[in-house]
């Protein structure tokens, strides 16, 4: 005959047991990904020779487990470029200073390794003045992340405006890549 108490008090033991060690696993696994949202400090280095580059920004980065990523930032937004202050976006392109908005990025990601993600987010971007739209602002790079931080190196990173409306024909102008060090939201 089976003593009651006795397996009862083996069963929830049991249970506990596999309780905690699931517990423990999904802990790890949610910080294994990059999936949910991120802080981030975006610095464009400056090039001999070149353009000055675009001051510091605050950027988020939304990655969404099906592969989607979201983004906004405080340098390229729908009141970026400001007329009357003769402000632009921070942005030159091809000897131009860009006197821009943009709206929010969407874009894919995937992994590149065990704690990379390759990603690419595109922006519209429109005229300061007249806000048609002009073309697009396309981001690609590779992000380096752990359980609270995520990081990026100019040279894992290419941003490029892309003059036109159609993004298959635009011409691309290199703006070249930024280093990003961030945390997760929580």
């Amino acid at each position: 005959m089976i003593d009651m108490p006795k397996f009862g008090a083996r069963a929830l033991l049991l249970v506990l047991l596999t309780v905690s060690a699931t517990a423990a696993a999904t802990d790890r696994f949610i910080f294994a990904s990059p999936v949910g949202a991120w802080v981030l400090r975006v610095e464009f280095p400056a090039t001999d020779g070149g353009p000055p580059p675009p001051p510091p920004f605050t950027e988020t980065l939304t990655f969404h487990a099906l592969g989607t990523v979201s983004e906004s930032n405080t340098l390229l937004t729908e009141n970026s470029y400001d007329p009357a202050l003769g402000q632009n976006c921070g942005f030159t392109a091809g000897g131009l200073e860009l006197n821009c908005n943009g709206s929010e990025g969407t874009g894919t990601w995937r992994r590149a390794g065990r704690n990379t993600v390759s990603f690419v987010v595109v922006k519209l971007v429109f005229d300061g003045e007249t806000n048609a739209h002009v073309g697009f602002l396309r981001v690609r790079g590779t992000l380096s992340f752990d359980r609270d931080t995520i990081s990026q190196e100019a040279s894992d990173s290419l941003t490029e405006v892309l003059i036109g409306t159609d993004i298959e024909t635009a011409v691309a102008v290199p703006l070249g890549g930024a280093n990003a060090r961030g945390i997760r939201i929580r």
